[in-house]
């Protein structure tokens, strides 16, 4: 199945919301059991406005070798009333054991730095696996991960989970809802909308988001755009 479009999730800042300083999700959140087609490349660029703070991200990841999917992204990070912003990175290397075939499932393999400005690139360190299933011909894909995650300013160390699903309700619509959170209780939801302008080329994203807990309801909301297609030769 063609995997342009993909969420790359930079799990770090989903999984410890509350502790990890770099936030950075976007629709979706969840990981899914694909690449990039071999000899492509695509460029996702979104801004997620959370918790009285405002992000910018551009991520570029390409097909190599064929069997990986290697990512690097930048971002922005700032408050919205005074206060200094800062830069903010992300290195994801992705592959695919099982592909993720139409009416068939998937698995794979996610590992991901995300790190600070002024702190190097020693930083958060997580490693999920996604599955992915699809079913009435792709018109529903569910995907579920696990996975662990270090963080690098406080040393804590934690799992976590995430579950969601897409549902094309149009040819070039699609909805998503979602769920994730860690072993230490932090949960969140989250549902967007995928709109495909050029198919596997263009298309655009939103998302809304809100976790609870004894902190009480934060919301967040995202928007973005993907670029895609194979590179120049």
């Amino acid at each position: 199945m063609k995997s342009f479009f993909r969420r790359r999730a930079i799990w770090p800042a989903a999984a410890l919301f509350a502790c990890v300083s770099a936030q950075a999700t976007r629709p979706m959140v969840v990981d899914d059991a694909a690449i990039t087609n071999p000899g492509d490349c695509q460029v996702e660029n979104w801004t997620q406005r959370t918790f009285g703070q405002t992000e910018y991200w551009a991520m570029p990841a390409c097909n190599v070798a064929q069997t990986w999917e290697l990512a690097v992204g930048l971002g922005r990070i700032g408050p919205d009333g005074a206060g200094a912003a800062y830069r903010a990175g992300v290195m994801q290397a992705k592959t695919v054991f099982r592909p993720l075939e139409k009416n068939g499932w998937g698995i794979g393999l996610t590992i991901a730095n995300q790190f600070r400005e002024g702190a190097g690139i020693d930083g958060d360190l997580s490693v999920l696996v996604p599955v992915s299933l699809s079913l009435l011909d792709d018109q529903v894909l569910v995907h579920a991960n696990a996975g662990w995650l270090r963080a690098h300013a406080s040393g804590r160390q934690d799992g976590f989970w995430a579950t969601g699903a897409e549902w094309a309700v149009r040819p070039r619509l699609t909805l998503t809802l979602e769920t994730y959170g860690t072993g230490r209780g932090h949960g969140f939801t989250q549902a967007g909308a995928r709109l495909t302008v050029i198919p596997d080329r263009l298309a655009f994203d939103a998302g809304i988001g809100s976790r609870t807990g004894r902190l009480g309801a934060e919301r967040y909301a995202t928007i973005g755009l993907t670029f895609a297609g194979p590179v120049p030769r």
